[in-house]
Formats: C-alpha cells, sequence, structure tokens
C-alpha cells in the first residue's frame, strides 16, 4: 500500500476495536471422563437430537460409569435450562450447529457453560466453522471447542446422522478431556487504525483503496467513497458528539459502536451528518431487549431476513426521504434512502460481522439485504402516522426497524368497495412462519412474533377510510380474511411436531385427519395487532405485503445529534 507515487491518500479502519465482552479461558479439562455426567445439550434442530443419543450411548458403553443427562433446548437455550445443566453436568456435548442462528446461539451457549466452569464440546457441520469462531469472539470465549463433521444434520438421514457423529466420537472425547487452550485476543484485529494508499493518479489512487476494502469484504460490492480523517471528523464534529464514546454494540458480531465508527460506515457510503442520526437511530433500534435477541438471530439467519427501516416527522421530510412514487429501489429521487441503507448495511458488516459465510449464513439471499430505508407518505395518508402507534406524536423524528423475510406485489385490478378491498389484500397473504413452535428464542418466543408489514398506496388508504376502515380495523379484516387451510399453515411445521418441538397447545391441529386439514382454516399470523400497516407510495392503488419477522421497533433520533440538511 506504499511506495513511490504521485498520490497518497490515509483512510480510516471501518471494523470495531473490540467485539464482545471480556475474554474469558476454557473451563479446565478433567483427565478422563470415567464416572462423570456427560450433559447432552439439544437446540432443537433436526436430528441434533439422534447424533446426541448416539453419542451419549458410545460414551457410556465405552467409559466405565460415565453416565449422560439429555436436555432439550431451543435457539439459544434458555438461561434457567443452562443453570440446570451447569448444576448436574460435568462436561456438555452440544449439538446442533448446522445454520446460521442456531450455530451462533449453541456457541453462545457453549460460552455460559465455559464460563461456569463446564467443559463443552460444539458438534458442527462443515461450513460452519467461520460462523462459530466469530461468535465465540462475540461471546468473549474465542476459543470454544468444536468437533466438526462433514454434513449438514438437516440435510440427511436419522443414519446418517448416527454413523458421522459416531465416526467423530474419538475427536469428542479427547476435546473434553485433557489441557484446555487459554483465551486468545479475537482474531481479525490486526489491522491499523489508520492505512495508506498510493497511486500514480487519482483514479488507481481509489482503485486500490476500493480493492483492499473490497478484497476484505469491508464493501457492499460497489464503490466506496474513501473515509478519510478529514471525512470522518467534519461528520462527528457536526453532530458534536465525542468520537470514541462506546454506544452499544452492534449484532450480530456485537463489535462496539462509537460516533466515529458509525461515521466510517457514513463516509464511506456518502451520507451527510444530517442523515447519519438516522443510520445511528436504526442500529440503536437493534438494540431494543425485548427483540435483541430475535433480531440477531435473523440477521444470522440461513433464510433471507433482512432489515427494513420506515422513518417518520420532520426530519425525514427535511432530509427528502422519499415516501412516495418508486420509493423502494434505484434512482435520484431515492438517494437519500439509498446513502441511509448503505451506511446501515456498511455498520453492521464491519462493527456487527455481518458477512457472508461469517455471520450472515443466508443459502442463498435477497437483493432486500441492500437494507431498504423508507419515509411514511404521510401528506397523502388519511390515517395517523404509524409511529403515533407506538407512543410517539405526529411530527417526532423516529425510525422503525423491521425484519422482512420476502415480497409480494399487491396489485389488482379495481375492488368493489372498502370490505372487498381488504379481502383483496388478504388474497396476497401467504403461510411465512407460524406460532405453534417456541424454538427460536426459547420460552420467550411461546407467542411467535412473525407478522406482516403492508405499505398501503395512498390511493387505497383513501378508499378504505371512505368506508370507514381505519388502519385498526384493516389489521382485524386482514386477520379475519388471512386464514389459510390448516394443511398449508402447519406444513412447514411437521418435523419439529415429530421432534416435539411444537407447542401441546396446537397438537390437536396436527391431529386432525387430512380431509379436515384441508378444509378447516386458521389465521396465518397469532392476532391482528401483527399487521404492522404504513402509507407509502402514490397515485395508483397497488399495496406491498412483506412477512416480517418481529415485530417492529420504534425509537426516536437523538435530538442532540439533529442537524440540519446541507
Amino acid at each position: 500500500m506504499s511506495g513511490d507515487a504521485a498520490f497518497e491518500m490515509r483512510v480510516l479502519n471501518p471494523t470495531a476495536d473490540r467485539y464482545g465482552t471480556d475474554l474469558a479461558d476454557l473451563a479446565p479439562r478433567p483427565r478422563s471422563l470415567s464416572s462423570l455426567t456427560v450433559g447432552l445439550l439439544w437446540n432443537g434442530k433436526p436430528n441434533g437430537d439422534v447424533a446426541l443419543r448416539a453419542i451419549g450411548s458410545a460414551i457410556e458403553e465405552r467409559l466405565h460409569g460415565t453416565r449422560t443427562l439429555f436436555y432439550s433446548g431451543s435457539i439459544p437455550c434458555d438461561r434457567e435450562l443452562l443453570d440446570q445443566v451447569i448444576a448436574e453436568c460435568d462436561v456438555v456435548v452440544a449439538c446442533t450447529a448446522d445454520c446460521g442462528s442456531c450455530s451462533s446461539w449453541i456457541t453462545h451457549d457453549a460460552s455460559v457453560l465455559e464460563r461456569a466452569g463446564i467443559p463443552a464440546v460444539v458438534v458442527a457441520s462443515k461450513g460452519f466453522e467461520e460462523d462459530i469462531a466469530a461468535s465465540a469472539r462475540a461471546f468473549g470465549v474465542p476459543n470454544v471447542q468444536t468437533v466438526v463433521v462433514p454434513e449438514v444434520y438437516n440435510n440427511i438421514t436419522a443414519e446418517a446422522s448416527t454413523r458421522q457423529s459416531l465416526d467423530a466420537l474419538d475427536r469428542i472425547i479427547a476435546t473434553l478431556e485433557g489441557a484446555a487452550d487459554a483465551a486468545e485476543p479475537p482474531a481479525g484485529l490486526d489491522d491499523p487504525a489508520e492505512l495508506r494508499f498510493t497511486g500514480a493518479d487519482p483514479v488507481g489512487l481509489l482503485g486500490a483503496y476500493n480493492d483492499h476494502f473490497l478484497d476484505r469484504d469491508w464493501g457492499d460490492g460497489y464503490p466506496l467513497l474513501p473515509p478519510t480523517p478529514e471525512a470522518v471528523d467534519a461528520l462527528v464534529r457536526r453532530i458534536g458528539a465525542d468520537p470514541d464514546e462506546v454506544l452499544f454494540t452492534v449484532p450480530p458480531g456485537n463489535g462496539q459502536a462509537t460516533p466515529r465508527k458509525i461515521a466510517i460506515a457514513c463516509a464511506m457510503a456518502g451520507t451527510t451528518a444530517a442523515e447519519m442520526v438516522v443510520v445511528e437511530a436504526a442500529l440503536r433500534a437493534m438494540q431494543d431487549p425485548a427483540q435483541r435477541v430475535r433480531f440477531r438471530t435473523m440477521l444470522m439467519s440461513t433464510s433471507a431476513h433482512a432489515p427494513l427501516v420506515l422513518v417518520n416527522g420532520r426530519h425525514a421530510r427535511a432530509l427528502g426521504i422519499n415516501g412516495g412514487r418508486g420509493c423502494i429501489g434505484p434512482g435520484a429521487r431515492n438517494r437519500v434512502n439509498l446513502r441511509i441503507g448503505r451506511a446501515i448495511v456498511l455498520a453492521l458488516k464491519n462493527l456487527g460481522a455481518w458477512y457472508p459465510g461469517v455471520l450472515d449464513m443466508d443459502t442463498i439471499g435477497s437483493v432486500r439485504k441492500n437494507i431498504v430505508v423508507v419515509r411514511e407518505n404521510d401528506e397523502e395518508s388519511p390515517w395517523a402516522p404509524f409511529h403515533t402507534g407506538a407512543g410517539f406524536g405526529p411530527d417526532d423524528d423516529t425510525v422503525s426497524v423491521f425484519i422482512t423475510l420476502g415480497e409480494s406485489d399487491v396489485g389488482f385490478q379495481g375492488h368493489l368497495d372498502g370490505d372487498q378491498l381488504a379481502r383483496s389484500i388478504s388474497a396476497f397473504d401467504t403461510v411465512h412462519g407460524g406460532y405453534f413452535s417456541n424454538l427460536f428464542g426459547g420460552s420467550g418466543a411461546k407467542h411467535s412474533p412473525n407478522g406482516r408489514l403492508l405499505l398501503v398506496a395512498p390511493p387505497h388508504a383513501e378508499a378504505l377510510q371512505r368506508d370507514g376502515i381505519d388502519r385498526e380495523r384493516l389489521q382485524e379484516l386482514l386477520f379475519e380474511y388471512g386464514h389459510q387451510p390448516v394443511a398449508r399453515v402447519i406444513e412447514i411445521w411437521r418435523k419439529l411436531h415429530a421432534d416435539g418441538k411444537t407447542l401441546p397447545e396446537w397438537d390437536w391441529l396436527f391431529e386432525l385427519d387430512a380431509a379436515a386439514q384441508r378444509e378447516r382454516t386458521i389465521p396465518v399470523v397469532r392476532d391482528a395487532a401483527q399487521y404492522s400497516i404504513a402509507v407509502c407510495g402514490s397515485t395508483r392503488g397497488k399495496d406491498l405485503l412483506m412477512p416480517t419477522s418481529s415485530p417492529p421497533i420504534t425509537t426516536g433520533l437523538r435530538t442532540d445529534w439533529i442537524v440540519e440538511p446541507d
């Protein structure tokens, strides 16, 4: 990056200075597992119980006096269950690590055990090693031990699961016995705080910088603007913040966020200081205690979950965030939306380690991971703004963060009345998620947070309002009309039901005969409040329906950071 050249540029490192919490060593290992109690901790993933039971039987058969205890948990395991494991076991084998969220959370559970003095080993499927390493760094036990098996348990039969688990038995026992490695500083923090680039001309200089950042996956694939010290200082100075104050940690990797680090992401995206306030608020919303586990889980998932940011208030209007025609997509009218969304992506990547193949384990992905930022079109809406439902005033400055999972264009040729319009919209609703399992998020997820985000075009909102249908009544109608046959709604849960991971109160659905499952209908979400409705777009009555994986989190902009737009 240095040498004889006509042009030189200094830029700041965009990654977090520190990840996670204080570092902890692994628990001391016993010399032998003989006569000990070995815990078998299952997080509910398919075939993980098969693997653990095979491992447990083989350990009891091989080691004199050793007994095993099986524990059925969730993602993540409840603290009460982990405390029981700590009280009853000497060492633990944890399984399964074969998807984004489950790999990270089982690493979290192993970290809790290690900190409590219980040696643990995670059985991991090949391809999730980087996920586990980054998660161990995030949870402050960077040497969490793993034994890697060749295939994803969820993809194979019970027989193949047993076979690959027994093939790994010697390595599992060896990992739990003997000397433990001491904690080491997390890897990946060896880059200097400031990097220098040179080039024969300005274009070559910018190319050298971009090549280095994109090769490190510090960007989003598009050319980046350079976060020079001068550009970053100008952003921080404009909002009047202490540049190195630790504000919060950014999921999923728990990197520490400071105004300087957020400003680096904004400088790379071309975001102004006035827009940076929205970036900070979106990242801060993800810290909400009630949804932090869920947000982190969805960011790491092998499914195509992605944040969407809805902005309300005077500041959003002053910034020119588009909420009208074509407000989701490219183009000049969306340049503020795009800059803010891009800065959020870069902060999640470089502060939250939301890198594909590291903590973003999405199987296929989605264009929605170029995070959508949109303003509610309150000027053309007949209803109170969305954020007033969260207790804010109409002109308060807020962001609402959703985790979306897909989208449906709700387009049809006219309607007869408001009620029929609501039926038409509900006809586009499909089965995503469900409320039959507490697998994700433990007992706190007993009532599934899966819902819907409906962006209603102003002409449809006006038509509904004329017939006496306000936002709350539309929620009720969508819930009432959005029923699907039992057979469709429960189909994706049949394997979990067979594994005992659905809630007992819904057993009767699975026990209906095939004809009744086809004929009887049930709602696709738990209750009407899980339909979130905002007004966006303009002119033509076409809407957008997006399944969501968590309730929205609405938070206010930092008033001490707000500055007038440039």
